[in-house]
């Protein structure tokens, strides 16, 4: 058979695996599904597991089959990867730079700090000597942060072959070399096991190369068991009838005798194999533990059991090759690269009402145009089809020409001149790289390496995406002065909730005249009582003492509140936990400090129990106490906030100040991350804040 390269990895022409195809597809459905917002398929990280199979099976399958033939090489295989990978990577970077500059300019600084080590292939660790997690990214996640798969990959494409040829030489039987390989994969799963702990960041797990390293050796470890001899491909075997003989028997169901064959008991497992993955990606929690005490690994182990069963002939191998799903996987990879910065451009942190049916389907449609587009320009090589079912890749292959670059570095290497030979020969080992690359493929890698180098310069960023950001949205440009005359208008005023329960109100339990100035919050604790402190309307002042304790909000409006709330004691810090504001409340209140009312105000970081929301009640020891609802782009505040309303319902002296309402119904009190208030926002929060500390008309 001809000799042919594929991705830049020389190989012998064979049977298309379409299993494959229906995989990728099936992968990078969960993926987008994942990815939305709010998220459709909370289980469809799953697919990344899927990749990391297919994409272990295939390389291994491949050195296989060049190391039996004497005719693997190390550097032309890296060479290769570097060309299958780099110019969709770095044509990604260029395109998400000048697409948030465009349209979501906030995001700037980000792709600025991801750049390079997306750009280099180490973004893995790059986010995990930042601390940044993947599952808890909400607000304004970096564009780029879908790149450290293709940062875990290309390191396993460095390491995976150097550690293979021992295996290969000392193992002489696939199955020596199929157990090392798994038992590697055993020793990954433990590391993530013994890494892994309750409530903390799984970051350090979910990207590391070593502790991910199993769901790629699974697939090495089948590619290695499916592998028979030269001459006789895996594939080939599979789609050997005569395989099935060994399995045939007669089942007798009501009195009809039923002839069951190996053969549909494959095709039974596949199809109940690809529905567990469905269902996974619809009801899978990412947090859940038991992914890391071997969840991944037997995930990873039922997608080469996928594989496995349809590289036999059959209704499942057919239905994983139907043309949809080769179409879809063929572009798997492009999809993969255009979606994440589509879906965070077209889904803002700010937006308050959900997307509808068919805004789901318009962002579906263009993601896949635009990943079409990509993988023509792009990912696609010199002669590939428009289609992947017109002709697979390597048929009726061509010897490769020489190229216009080819040419003249040859010429130059051949000129007497020290210099110019150095240039051709520089040129021809660029030309060489490049070669069967699209025109669009080389502009992507000059334009990426331009966007890196450009995103590299010590610029001001944060004011060039500030400048920008302006420019889109007008508020964000309003001093402190300004944002109170825009409040003072009716439009903007934040006004008491109409829900207020009835007696709640410390007036009203006093029997006070209801055209008295009032209170006025969600729930207004029943033994709050103003006339202990001063008011000054005019100028938005209170003598209250005040402890209020929270997290990152806190701490961005904490200047402006202390302006108005001179005597009050306000503690708020970044990534703070419920858990942690429960023992400041507690270190406060020890101490000896007796507020007269408590604020607390977090959630934003994690899930606040009931359990915890009634200790910090036991802890006000009857003080009026105030809960803040919050809001972050996250699945968990909802449900903070609707504890906080079922303690504060149990309890008279607890009362709620339901910023959340307040900030959803006017999404430009924020900043483009959808959780912390502008200057605006500041001006509303703290109105707001005052408005359920001192009676107002």
């Amino acid at each position: 058979m001809p000799r042919i390269v594929v991705s830049g990895v020389p190989t012998t022409a064979s049977r298309h695996i379409a299993v494959l195809d229906g995989m990728r597809a099936l992968a990078i459905i969960g993926v987008i599904g994942y990815h939305t917002r709010p998220s459709l398929l909370p289980g469809g990280f799953l697919g990344v597991t899927l990749f990391f199979v297919v994409s272990g099976f295939l390389l291994t399958r491949s050195m296989v089959n060049l190391f039996e033939r004497l005719r693997f090489s190390y550097p032309h295989f890296l060479r290769g990867r570097v060309r299958r990978l780099w110019p969709s990577v770095l044509a990604t970077i260029a395109g998400t730079a000048i697409l948030v500059y465009c349209m979501a300019p906030s995001l700037l600084p980000k792709v600025r700090g991801d750049a390079l080590p997306s750009a280099l292939f180490y973004s893995n660790w790059s986010f995990i000597f930042r601390k940044l997690s993947y599952f808890q990214a909400a607000g304004l996640p970096s564009p780029l942060t879908h790149l450290w798969f293709t940062s875990l990959i290309m390191q396993f494409y460095v390491l995976w072959p150097l550690l293979f040829v021992l295996i290969f030489q000392l193992c002489r039987s696939r199955v020596a070399r199929a157990a090392v390989i798994g038992a590697l994969a055993l020793a990954s799963s433990l590391e993530m096991l013994l890494l892994y702990t309750p409530g903390q960041d799984t970051s350090r797990i979910y990207y590391g190369l070593d502790t991910r390293a199993a769901e790629l050796l699974v697939g090495a470890a089948l590619a290695v068991l499916m592998h028979r001899h030269v001459g006789r491909q895996d594939d080939e075997f599979a789609h050997d009838p005569s395989h099935w003989q060994f399995f045939s028997r007669s089942v007798h169901v009501r009195g009809r005798e039923l002839r069951v064959t190996g053969q549909q008991l494959v095709n039974a497992l596949g199809f109940a194999l690809l529905v567990v993955f469905c269902v996974c990606f619809a009801i899978v929690d990412p947090q859940s533990a038991w992914l890391y005490r071997g969840g991944y690994l037997l995930f990873a182990l039922l997608a080469a059991a996928m594989i496995w069963a349809g590289m036999h002939l059959g209704v499942f191998m057919r239905a994983m090759g139907a043309k949809v799903c080769s179409y879809i996987g063929s572009r798997s990879f492009s999809l993969y690269l255009v979606h994440y910065p589509l879906l965070i451009v077209l889904n803002p942190a700010t937006r308050a009402t959900p997307l509808p049916w068919w805004g789901y389907l318009g962002q579906f449609a263009l993601i896949l145009a635009v990943g079409e587009v990509f993988f023509q320009l792009i990912e696609a090589m010199r002669g590939t089809p428009w289609l992947p079912w017109l002709t697979r890749a390597g048929d009726n292959a061509e010897p490769a020409r020489e190229t216009a670059g080819e040419r003249l570095g040859r010429r130059l290497t051949a000129s007497g001149n020290a210099g110019v030979r150095m240039l051709g020969t520089a040129g021809t080992r660029f030309a060489t790289l490049t070669a069967r690359l699209r025109p669009g493929a080389v502009v992507g890698i000059v334009a990426g390496a331009l966007a890196v180098l450009v995103l590299m310069l010590p610029l001001n960023w944060q004011a060039i995406a500030h400048a920008r950001a302006v420019q889109l949205r007008p508020e964000l440009a309003l001093t402190a002065e300004q944002a109170r005359k825009q409040l003072a208008k009716p439009a903007h005023a934040p006004s008491p909730q109409p829900e207020q329960p009835k007696g709640t109100d410390a007036a009203q339990s006093k029997g006070a005249d209801t055209a008295q100035p009032q209170v006025s919050a969600l729930k207004v604790p029943n033994n709050l009582d103003p006339s202990r402190w001063q008011c000054d309307a005019a100028a938005q002042q209170c003598s209250v003492r005040m402890l209020m304790i929270g997290d990152s909000v806190t701490a961005g409006v904490a200047q402006t509140l202390q302006q108005h709330f001179p005597q009050a004691h306000i503690d708020g810090a970044v990534s703070r936990q419920f858990a942690t504001g429960e023992d400041l409340l507690a270190q406060f209140l020890g101490s000896g400090e007796d507020p007269q009312v408590i604020v607390f105000a977090l959630g934003t970081n994690g899930a606040a129990t009931r359990e915890q929301a009634e200790h910090v009640v036991q802890l006000a020891a009857g003080r009026p106490l105030y809960f803040v609802t919050a809001l972050a782009p996250v699945d968990w505040t909802a449900a903070s906030n609707a504890t906080f309303q079922e303690v504060a319902a149990a309890h008279p002296n607890v009362g709620i100040i339901d910023w959340s309402a307040l900030a959803t119904a006017h999404p430009e009190y924020l900043y483009d991350d959808g959780t912390h208030p502008n200057e605006l926002g500041t001006q509303a929060y703290e109105q707001q804040l005052y408005n359920a500390l001192c009676p107002h008309d």
